[in-house]
């Protein structure tokens, strides 16, 4: 047998690195390739790659100087110049840009938005300001928007450049927008997130330039002698003045529920809905109908783009002589515009507005309409101006369906363009994509808007397609047009009919919504995924529709890798609210259970519902694992005994029984046995805590760590490790009307697909 030496195995060694050597080479040569048979769709990626450089930013922990933001704009730059002459190398360039750009621009949005946040609660303190907004509520309350002009005794720098509060309607009904007025209220910072990794409402109040929440403890009256308010607030209280009276007239036409959702449709004013019936419409998949959207922009510009149109057709000299169809094209912009202000330009209502206005200058310069290009740049428009978008679930949703609807119409089209059919054939397809075209639609859409609708809501409704199904012609062919038709005859005084038909389609709506939400298992929901199986998902279904060859199709392993993905991930064993008084613990089956007698709170209903639970507090309280009496509780998760004192006198006993101890009160140095200790001056420097057990460690996650150290976070209080956080704790007034605003802003889109 030869000998084989060390030569021999070097061989061996360089040939092995040969092929693979070349295997890697031919891998590139393919993937470039691939790349550049592409290239006609590379622009579609811009958008991605910037958003990309948005989700770096906002995921980091600590707030990045502004010099590393120029420091990647340079190196991206340069290495485009680098890489000029190159194809791929310019492709490579250019994503590094779009990406520095992305993170630029975000931190340049932050610095922007930068107001000073109230650090503290103050209670019955005096606010003075305009009013920049007044919302309706149910249950009789409001809430209104004041830009501060003094507030207590805080200094200009230390004062909240805007807040809100609530309080009953009845006390806005003659408020105006522009007015300035005075009021005492309770006002906290705003709130931050109810466990760990949950949404934060600080940090959209801080692009918002909200520093305070509350409530009102007095009425609200007129502020004399003060400046005129800024040009914008003058400009929008005019604005108001004119949705009032339209609304007026709209519930004079029509009374009732059926008055408030046509008001809703054509004024964007919600507050008159009843929860029973925005409940109905978000469990039957048709919340996105009531609320202004990319629907109700398109069937309005829509109806003036046909109706301008047809009225210029139907005289042969301007048909014969002018562009008619762009003339009508610019009127559909005009009444899209005034629909948006009208509406009150809420931000989902702005977005629709910059899809539609691109679609409509394309058809005024002789450009496609419709095409994945005018997506991509409006969504681009969108986060240059507003980063902080990109994490809002209406902009996600809305984009999510069109990019879907799109990419299936190119595809159509192409299908159409490469099959030979004989023109009866081709008759008959048209006429069955006429019938089916609906549902296709709403089928599409839904399933693009579904990872979003179970990672923001944790909801997921079953009949939605047959529920658009019924309503989508209502919506498109009678509703919106009347409510066109009742705008155009309002100067006149002959809205009522319009507004009558409209209201005939609005109850037929309503009422497939409450028969399909009436129906068995209507809704499930869902426990919360993470991040990243929603942002392979997301990926997945962007390089299926953005790409066009046959690499496409790996679209679908990525998104079935972010399926196989979501339902992991640890949960905690125990959630302690961050005012102390509320915690709940895992039990053997999975659920979380709370003690006897908890009330329902705005965290522990969230808390359930990311938990895939459709329990209430009721249902979720489980007397056979707390023993409680009036002092306290004791409970027992994987085999550590938890105490959830309520009073001091329960200290003593308590702690020497327990392994973790709740507090919603300063414990000290009187609990010495317990390994956890997590009270009053622990929650007010953390926020929210999560436990996990895992066996005979148990691992403590914060809010406060989770968050870092951001400009929307504000500085909290030092704790110092003492006896109440030992070696275990190493390894390891609720604000009502703040929670309010939060749970406004993670509904707020409904699940919409277009808002």
């Amino acid at each position: 047998m030869p000998d084989r030496g060390e030569e021999g195995w070097g061989g061996e060694d360089r040939a092995g690195a040969r092929r693979r050597e070349g295997l890697l080479a031919a891998s590139l040569g393919a993937s470039a390739r691939a790349l550049e048979a592409e290239q006609d769709r590379w622009f579609l990626w811009l958008p991605v790659l910037f958003a990309g450089g948005i989700i770096s930013y906002f995921t980091l922990t600590d707030e990045p100087g502004a010099r590393l933001a120029v420091a990647l704009l340079l190196g991206a730059t340069g290495l485009c110049l680098a890489a000029k002459h190159a194809p791929l190398g310019l492709c490579i360039g250019a994503a590094a840009l779009a990406f520095a750009s992305g993170f630029a621009a975000a931190k340049l949005r932050t610095e922007m938005a930068r107001a000073p946040v109230l650090s503290h609660e103050l209670r019955y303190v005096k606010a003075t300001g305009f009013v920049e907004a007044h919302e309706l509520r149910d249950k009789g309350r409001a809430r209104i928007t004041l830009r501060v002009l003094s507030l207590g005794d805080l200094k200009p720098e230390m004062r909240p450049y805007r807040l809100r509060v609530t309080m009953p309607a009845k006390d806005v009904s003659n408020i105006e927008i522009g007015e300035a007025v005075s009021l005492n209220a309770t006002l906290q910072p705003p709130p931050e997130p109810i466990e760990p990794g949950g949404f934060d409402f600080g940090r959209q109040a801080w692009f918002a330039r909200l520093g305070a929440t509350g409530y009102a403890t007095s009425k609200i009256s007129p502020l004399d002698a003060v400046p005129a308010p800024p040009w914008d607030l003058a400009a929008w209280g005019t604005v108001d003045a004119l949705r009032a009276k339209i609304n007026a007239r709209i519930r004079a036409a029509l009374p009732g529920e059926t008055g408030e959702i046509a008001a809703a449709l054509i004024t964007g004013e919600r507050g008159g809905i009843s929860e029973e019936v925005t409940q109905s419409m978000r469990d039957s998949g048709l919340a996105h109908i009531i609320s202004i959207s990319g629907l109700h922009m398109v069937i309005m510009a829509g109806t003036v783009f046909w109706l301008v149109r047809a009225l210029l057709a139907s005289v042969p000299a301007l048909a014969l002589l002018y562009p008619i169809k762009k003339w009508a094209a610019a009127s559909a912009l005009a009444a899209a515009t005034f629909y948006l202000a009208l509406s009150g330009a809420a931000v989902p209502t702005v977005r629709s507005w910059i899809m539609t206005s691109i679609v409509l200058i394309a058809v005024m310069l002789d450009r496609p309409a419709l095409t994945m290009r005018n997506v991509a740049l409006a969504a681009l428009a969108i986060l240059i101006v507003a980063p902080e978008s990109l994490f809002d679930p209406s902009f996600e949703m809305s984009f999510a369906a069109v990019v879907a609807l799109v990419a299936l119409y190119e595809w159509m089209a192409e299908r159409e363009r490469l099959a030979d059919v004989s023109p009866v054939w081709g008759t008959l397809r048209k006429g069955w994509g006429l019938v089916t075209g609906a549902a296709v639609t709403t089928l599409v859409a839904g399933t693009a808007i579904a990872p979003f609708a179970v990672y923001h809501f944790h909801r997921m409704t079953h009949y939605g397609l047959i529920a658009n199904l019924i309503a989508a012609p209502l919506v498109s062919l009678l509703i919106m047009p009347m409510a066109v038709l009742s705008m155009i005859a309002m100067p006149f005084g002959l809205e009522a009919w319009p507004l009558r038909a409209m209201g005939l389609g609005i109850e037929l709506m309503v009422g497939a919504g409450e028969w399909v939400e009436s129906g068995p298992g209507a809704v499930t929901i869902l426990p919360r995924i993470s991040g990243f199986s929603l942002a392979l998902i997301v990926l997945g279904g962007l390089w299926l529709c953005l790409w066009r060859t046959r690499t496409r199709a790996l679209g679908l392993v990525i998104a079935a890798s972010g399926l196989a993905l979501a339902p992991g991930g640890e949960r905690p064993d125990i959630l302690i609210e961050r005012e102390g008084a509320t915690a709940a613990l895992r039990s053997e089956s999975g659920n979380l259970v709370f003690p006897p007698a908890t009330a329902a709170s705005y965290s522990v209903d969230n808390w359930l519902l990311a938990d895939g639970d459709d329990r209430d507090a009721t249902a979720a309280a489980d007397e056979s694992i707390f023993r409680c009496d009036t002092l306290g509780c004791i409970g027992t998760v994987k085999g550590k005994t938890v105490a959830l004192i309520r009073d001091a006198g329960a200290l003593e006993e308590d702690c020497r029984l327990a392994d973790i101890v709740i507090a919603p009160f300063t414990v000290g140095k009187k609990c010495r046995a317990a390994r956890v200790i997590v009270d009053r001056r622990m929650l007010k420097a953390e926020g929210a805590h999560a436990l996990y057990i895992e066996g005979l460690s148990i691992r403590t996650e914060t809010v406060a760590a989770a968050r870092g150290h951001r400009p929307w976070v504000p500085d909290r209080a030092i704790v110092t490790p003492g006896p109440s956080s030992r070696a275990g704790q190493a390894h390891a007034h609720d604000n009502e009307a703040g929670d309010e605003d939060a749970d406004d802003a993670t509904k707020r889109s409904d699940g919409n697909p277009e808002e």
